[in-house]
């Protein structure tokens, strides 16, 4: 598998070619499976039917060093068994240090050494799981891990977690496959996030969409209903209106972002780079920019090999009204959020995390809606997330559709509209241009104008087209 860098705000190959990435996250929290799904070679076969180029498999802290100093060996190997088949099937990997609520103690993430809360109220029944980030425990372990607190045996928790990396990073240096590291997952700016929400919320009774705003964040998690939420969603339907709200809280996470969130990002790619050059380093922006709230993490000093790795859900996921009272106008304004912070930070996006449809079915025209916008940005992107008989999901099969996955030369436009990929692009006639097409899609026409020769190759169904003249082409495909 060719290595893949990084040209400003594209990912690229040894060819040169601009390459794009579609695949689905892969990430076990169960602590009695170890942490690790144990996958067959069909299930994996299965992705690349869909069309799909990568993985982001998640690793877990508590799976990795379940005592201080003390590192899973055998937790490693079972993630490289599922290295070794995503290699086999062409699937580059992004090794993900996954965390939800800090912990193992309230979800998963950093073991229970690593977790320090003084005793603090520990999160109460709630009507979201990530209401919880806002429960005064889970907030001071983050404090605790931000400033590098000593763990029990005296050595700082953000030192035990860079070491983590490293021993990750030895592990797969020499693995072409690994495309790179994403060194936290959603990472949560602690006690700072009580501040953020309170902020929200004022400026909402500004707006006058809600009368009056709870007075603490207990009351707000333990009476707010999930139907509550929902109204105050409705009249937050507006571009105008929620950008109002999100960006009150922005001067709270900027100092933040840039003291603390990318300071760490630096700490954890030295690690890594201690042991190889290779791997692309993916930064996130903190919990809340996923809201929309512009990040302000800088780039890291010094690294040639990095990329921004936001993700993308409205407000309503993880809420029974995830299709019915999705909005269009929030996420356009949550992806204008990231597209500004890619143009500053000059770096190539793969949207991280996005989805979350599960086994829902009528959700065509949200997810389409989302795919549609990240084709126009020309973002690569990563579904939220495999399941067992994942291809059987209506979100498996509205995800597979074509893509251009390396063009040589300028990607100029692409779409995919009612069964039609249509590609725009400036031909180098140097090396062969890919579209992916999924195993299951069928197509009635294939015209390249100017006239031009393709191939298809019969496993993967990619399509290969060498241009004999460089200049514009275009691509259109009918189902």
């Amino acid at each position: 598998m060719e290595k893949i860098r990084v040209r400003e705000m594209e990912f690229v190959d040894n060819q040169g070619r601009i390459r794009l990435f579609h695949g689905v996250n892969i990430v076990c929290k169960d602590k009695s499976l170890g942490y690790v799904y144990k996958l067959s070679k069909n299930e994996i076969s299965q992705l690349r039917d869909l069309g799909f180029n990568v993985v982001r498999l998640g690793i877990i802290w508590d799976g990795l060093e379940p005592e201080p100093g003390v590192y899973n060996e055998e937790y490693l190997g079972r993630l490289e068994e599922i290295v070794n088949l995503c290699a086999e099937h062409e699937i580059y990997v992004i090794l993900d240090m996954h965390q939800d609520l800090y912990s193992v103690r309230y979800s998963d993430g950093a073991p229970e050494w690593a977790t320090i809360t003084d005793s603090l109220p520990e999160p109460s029944e709630v009507a979201i799981w990530s209401d919880a980030y806002m429960s005064p425990a889970v907030m001071r372990a983050f404090d605790h891990f931000w400033a590098n607190d000593p763990a029990p045996d005296g050595i700082g928790l953000q030192d035990h977690f860079a070491k983590c990396w490293q021993i990750i990073a030895r592990r797969f240096k020499n693995r072409p496959e690994i495309l790179g590291y994403d060194l936290l997952n959603e990472p949560s700016p602690g006690s700072l996030s009580a501040h953020v929400l309170s902020t929200i919320l004022k400026t909402l009774t500004q707006l006058k969409i809600i009368d009056e705003a709870p007075k603490s964040i207990e009351e707000l998690t333990k009476l707010w209903s999930i139907e509550d939420r929902i109204e105050i969603l409705k009249k937050l339907d507006d571009e105008k209106t929620y950008r109002k709200a999100i960006l009150a809280a922005e001067p709270h996470l900027k100092k933040f972002d840039k003291e603390t969130l990318t300071r760490f990002y630096e700490r954890i790619a030295k690690a890594i780079r201690t042991e190889t050059p290779h791997g692309i380093i993916f930064l996130e922006g903190n919990y809340f920019s996923n809201a929309g709230i512009p990040s302000h993490i800088d780039p890291i000093r010094g690294e040639k090999l990095q990329a921004y790795s936001p993700h993308i859900y409205d407000l309503v996921v993880d809420t029974p009204y995830i299709i019915t009272h999705f909005s269009e106008r929030r996420v356009k304004v949550i992806a204008q959020s990231h597209h500004e912070t890619q143009k500053r930070l000059k770096m190539p996006v793969i949207i991280g995390e996005w989805g979350a449809f599960g086994r829902r079915k009528g959700i065509k025209k949200v997810c389409e809606y989302l795919l549609d916008t990240f084709d126009e940005l020309k973002w690569s992107w990563i579904y939220w997330a495999w399941e067992r008989e994942f291809t059987k999901t209506e979100a498996a099969r509205l995800i597979a559709r074509p893509y251009p996955e390396a063009v040589a030369g300028e990607l100029i436009s692409f779409s995919y509209k009612n069964g039609t990929f249509t590609m725009k692009w400036i031909a180098d006639s140097k090396t062969p241009t890919i579209v992916r097409l999924p195993k299951e899609y069928k197509w009635s026409e294939i015209t390249i104008k100017p006239k031009t020769n393709y191939e298809i190759e019969e496993e993967t169904k990619r399509l290969m087209i060498k241009t004999a003249h460089s200049g514009k082409h275009i691509l259109v495909i009918k189902h």
